[in-house]
């Protein structure tokens, strides 16, 4: 009887030393912003990738690019599951060792380009990009999101001729309804929902095709932080398991997928359940050619001071 107990006893000690240590686990942390290009996110934590690969993962949402591109500098966060590709060739002008890429969202020819939108109001006179000389241009602030608009203007017209302003992407459907702006230029979905609001109809529905950059354009990348790598390598490669686990998951089940949009960026059902993706891309089917292409056509644009070897920065 006192052998049984003892086994007993030894079994709940044992069970209780590991949901301890479990509990005790740091948890890996994985920033994120409420857009359509973290979808690769959502799905791994809603149907347990994480899990599965022994990770215990902790989401924290952002508000901006800056935001997430600090903490994960200054290692308050060990992942970016994503933002704008533009961001991290910012931070590799000042740190690029401090991050590394290993999935990417965009397209890989020509002739996709589901991200960027062109609109102007639902009964402007205006019909193509020329008609926008002299007129007044919103873009989302920041370098790149102007010198992304000034590279597709250019294909039509002198950009020099258009008057830019930065408008905070809150208000960028209203400041186009009360004609404080001619058009704008902006990701998906700001114009499906100035189209759903009757307030605007497209310019130009696939502008980025005409940069005819012919290897596609990364618009949103994933990264570890180099910290991070260093001190849990097991960890980064099972946190990539998860994540191109759940890119396989999207690509054979989007319409199950969708809805983990509305969850966690808070966009509307119809919105989340319509709105068009470019692709996800994992990093072994990625040329990174094409970012380098991207980077030397924004560093054109004055987008950037200085020039970066993109190639250098993955995983």
């Amino acid at each position: 009887m006192k052998r049984l107990l003892a086994i007993i006893g030894m079994g709940i000690f044992l069970l209780g030393s590991a949901s301890g240590a479990f509990a005790a686990e740091v948890p890996v942390k994985i920033g994120y912003l409420r857009i359509v290009m973290s979808l690769p996110t959502f799905v791994a934590q809603e149907k347990g990738f994480f899990a599965q690969e022994g990770l215990k993962a902790e989401l924290i949402p952002f508000d901006s690019g800056t935001a997430i591109m600090d903490a994960l500098l200054a290692g308050r966060i060990d992942c970016i599951g994503s933002t704008g590709t533009t961001g991290f060739w910012f931070a590799a002008q000042s740190a690029p060792d401090r991050f590394k890429i290993f999935l990417l969202y965009g397209t890989k020819s020509l002739k996709d380009d589901n991200s960027f939108s062109v609109v102007v109001k639902k009964d402007s006179p205006i019909k193509d990009l020329k008609g926008l000389q002299g007129k007044k241009v919103g873009t989302y602030p920041g370098a790149t999101s102007v010198a992304l608009a000034k590279a597709v203007i250019r294909t039509q017209i002198d950009p020099g001729s258009v008057i830019f302003t930065e408008v905070p992407p809150p208000n960028m459907i209203q400041v186009l309804a009360a004609g404080q702006i001619d058009a704008f230029f902006a990701p998906e979905p700001s114009g499906m929902i100035a189209i759903a609001r009757g307030v605007g109809r497209y310019l130009v529905k696939s502008p980025l095709t005409l940069l005819r950059l012919r290897r596609g354009i990364p618009g949103a990348a994933f990264a570890f932080s180099t910290k991070f790598l260093q001190e849990k390598p097991e960890k980064a490669k099972r946190l990539k398991t998860c994540l191109d686990k759940a890119v396989d998951y999207i690509r054979a089940n989007e319409r199950e997928a969708r809805p983990y949009l509305v969850k966690y960026t808070g966009l509307p059902e119809p919105v989340a359940m319509s709105i068009p993706f470019d692709q996800f891309i994992k990093l072994e089917e990625f040329d990174k050619r094409a970012g380098q292409e991207y980077f030397d056509l924004l560093y054109k644009e004055g987008a950037y001071k200085e020039r970066v070897d993109t190639t250098k920065l993955y995983y």
